[in-house]
């Protein structure tokens, strides 16, 4: 099944002008990893992603995702990027992306469908890590959660 994504101008590390950068907040309920093409993980899961601008740099945060042999819980991404069908977060674009270590990823692409954002996928050299769910309904959550802390 073919999956379509809205899109968006090229623009590649801002060269065409600046790029709004948005905080985000997703909801995963599949977990994909793949090496070598091949999937190594598939998991049905109940996790967040949460992303914050913080000095113009998205700094990411996984919740309930316990997967540290291939990827950490806190990242960040230095630049943005628009590129056909996702907003693409990395470091270093211009040598390829770079990463610190197997379990880093180099790039964070966001794919949405009708402004919803829909697939969230971190990649490196070693790694493709993708995360299916919705950004709808997580500021209800974000209230829940933030109700319960209060009461604890």
């Amino acid at each position: 099944m073919m999956e379509y994504y809205d899109t968006f101008p090229i623009n590649i590390l801002e060269q065409s002008g600046p790029i709004a950068r948005k905080p985000i907040g997703f909801l995963a309920h599949t977990m994909k990893i793949w090496e070598n093409q091949c999937c190594i993980v598939d998991r049905k899961i109940n996790a967040v992603i949460k992303g914050d601008i913080v000095n113009d740099e998205m700094h990411i945060e996984l919740e309930h995702i316990d997967y540290r042999q291939y990827i950490l819980n806190r990242l960040i991404f230095k630049e943005i990027s628009l590129n056909r069908d996702r907003i693409l977060w990395s470091n270093d674009l211009i040598i390829g992306g770079h990463s610190s270590s197997k379990n880093v990823p180099s790039f964070l692409s966001l794919f949405y469908q009708l402004g919803d954002l829909c697939k969230v996928q971190f990649s490196n050299q070693t790694y493709l890590i993708e995360f299916y769910g919705s950004s709808n309904g997580y500021d209800l959550y974000k209230q829940i959660i933030s109700n319960i802390k209060w009461k604890l």
